[in-house]
């Protein structure tokens, strides 16, 4: 009686969660699924102008989206492993190298640019990019590039600015897991005679793939879905998926258009978040650890 009354109570201490859940997600995105039925936007007294399965078919029987989702994707990818590339060392350095009373500062500024508005990082990174600003002046007293070039406006500006705004998540999650490896597997690892590219694909790697992996989804979903950035650093060919969503709502005024895009790119998204779910338990439980 007394464990059917707690179990009681314990459901009803998940119900204002439950609720919040389903006010602020489950109706959004069946919302989502309705408007993408529309035909077009909704009428200026808010009723709806009727629905429509052309939107679906509008969207497959064109090459833009197929071809804006793959580029989206391409984008993704690659600030993801620029992100690998430079969080792994940096992320040890932090966790093994340091002494443990600078640990805390150093995550510190790596988190620096939380506190800053996204809009103000862009255009920070725009003054930097520019023709003759800083990145471009070192590289030309470096007799690499032409000063008064510049990678604004382009795919590799955004690519560029995407890796500097999510460089920081993937730094935490990677450090979260390297700090946990002890010394002693490291130690005996170089004690047994392996090199350091053994040690690292034999030893870290395995132990530090669970924290890898949350890091590759927290920087592949928002890049690949990033609007704001190609949009004022890409120009007119750094035009992603999400920016073909966003003039959909904003610009043209196709919300029924738009909101398939949306419902189809989640679906996408949806996917490889599975895909990444399923590695991250199935490393957890070859290191041993829960599922």
């Amino acid at each position: 009686m007394n464990f059917s009354l707690r179990t009681k109570k314990g459901h009803c201490l998940l119900l204002p969660s439950a609720a919040f859940f389903f006010c602020l997600s489950l109706i959004p995105l069946s919302m989502l699924v309705v408007f993408s039925f529309l035909d077009g936007n909704l009428n200026s007294d808010g009723s709806f102008p009727g629905f429509t399965a052309a939107n679906y078919v509008r969207m497959f029987s064109k090459t833009m989206f197929a071809r804006l989702m793959g580029r989206s994707l391409l984008i993704g990818l690659t600030v993801t492993l620029i992100c690998v590339a430079l969080a792994y060392p940096t992320a040890w350095g932090i966790a093994k190298v340091v002494r443990e009373k600078n640990r805390n500062m150093l995550v510190m500024l790596a988190i620096v640019p939380f506190f800053t508005s996204q809009l103000l990082l862009i255009y920070a990174m725009m003054v930097i990019l520019q023709s003759r600003g800083f990145l471009m002046s070192l590289m030309g007293w470096l007799g690499a590039a032409d000063p008064s070039g510049s990678i604004l406006y382009s795919l590799p500006a955004v690519v560029v600015v995407l890796v500097y705004e999510y460089l920081p998540y993937m730094i935490l999650c990677l450090y979260a897991s390297l700090e946990g490896i002890p010394d002693d597997l490291v130690q005996a690892s170089r004690a047994m005679g392996a090199g350091r590219l053994e040690t690292f694909v034999n030893i870290i790697l395995p132990l530090s793939m669970p924290g890898l992996l949350s890091g590759i989804m927290l920087v592949l979903i928002p890049a690949t879905g990033s609007f704001v950035e190609p949009g004022l650093v890409g120009g007119s060919g750094g035009m992603m998926i999400g920016s073909l969503i966003n003039s959909q709502f904003n610009t043209v005024l196709d919300m029924g258009y738009g909101s398939a895009l949306s419902f189809v790119f989640l679906v996408c998204l949806s996917l490889i978040m599975f895909m990444i779910r399923a590695l991250s338990v199935k490393a957890n439980r070859a290191i041993g650890g829960m599922a």
